[in-house]
């Protein structure tokens, strides 16, 4: 079955780069803001050995707005941050902006995820974390609260299904107490796509979604207006009898 993983798939030349992609959005808008992509690869400069994507207005300084990587096979220690071996971090913006990965889905399918964030910094307090499904659906969202907490996501043995070219973004943001400082969290993010499905439940699409939560919506607002139908005759019916 096919498998992906942020941290050995990490790209150092091209983003997007195969179904990951590493990006932005406003901050206050997690789930519908409007997706950029980072635009350069920048390398630590002291000890050359963490690499981080960026975009146009950031470069490398230990909290800005990014996605970083540990090139290394032993952990790294770098101010108050560890990372751990070829793995994948992401830090919030100073205006409270969000860093995303995208996971972009190749084929219709059932995707499995598995998930685990956790905070790599001696002085982490807040940071939110969130899973968006196609910039409409939240799928999971937590707070992390001080270092090294650490939670994890994972969806049933059957996957959750979803049609090819949409998104699901893996998103942390600044959190409860509103501060960027301290935020870094490691993501570690492995998907794998289950094989031999014959059957693709309506409710993966968005229009889908839609129209059964629309006959859904239909469906209770007749039934509030049968049972007022109902009481209202019953005190019709009771107040001839009295009379």
């Amino acid at each position: 079955m096919p498998k992906w993983s942020l941290s050995s798939d990490f790209s150092f030349n091209h983003n997007p780069s195969s179904v990951w992609s590493y990006g932005s959005k406003p901050a206050g808008y997690h789930v519908t803001g409007m997706f950029s992509l980072f635009t350069h690869l920048d390398l630590e400069p002291n000890k050359h050995e963490i690499v981080a994507w960026f975009g146009n207005d950031s470069n490398w300084y230990p909290h800005s707005l990014g996605v970083y990587y540990n090139t290394k096979l032993t952990n790294v220690i770098l101010d108050s941050t560890k990372y751990i071996p070829n793995g994948v971090a992401m830090h919030p913006g100073y205006d409270g902006s969000f860093s995303v990965v995208r996971f972009t889905t190749p084929k219709d399918g059932n995707y499995v995820l598995d998930v685990i964030f956790t905070h790599i910094e001696n002085c982490a307090n807040h940071s939110g974390v969130y899973i968006i499904y196609n910039n409409v659906m939240t799928l999971w969202e937590i707070d992390l609260n001080g270092p090294n907490d650490s939670k994890s996501f994972k969806t049933t043995d059957s996957g959750i299904p979803i049609r090819a070219n949409e998104h699901i973004d893996f998103i942390i943001g600044v959190g409860l107490d509103n501060n960027f400082n301290c935020d870094m969290t490691l993501a570690q993010l492995d998907i794998h796509l289950l094989e031999n499905q014959t059957e693709f439940p309506i409710i993966a699409g968005s229009i889908g979604f839609g129209f059964v939560l629309g006959i859904i919506i239909s469906a209770i607002l007749f039934h509030i207006y049968y049972r007022y139908r109902e009481n209202r005759r019953n005190v019709n019916v009771g107040y001839q009898a009295i009379n």
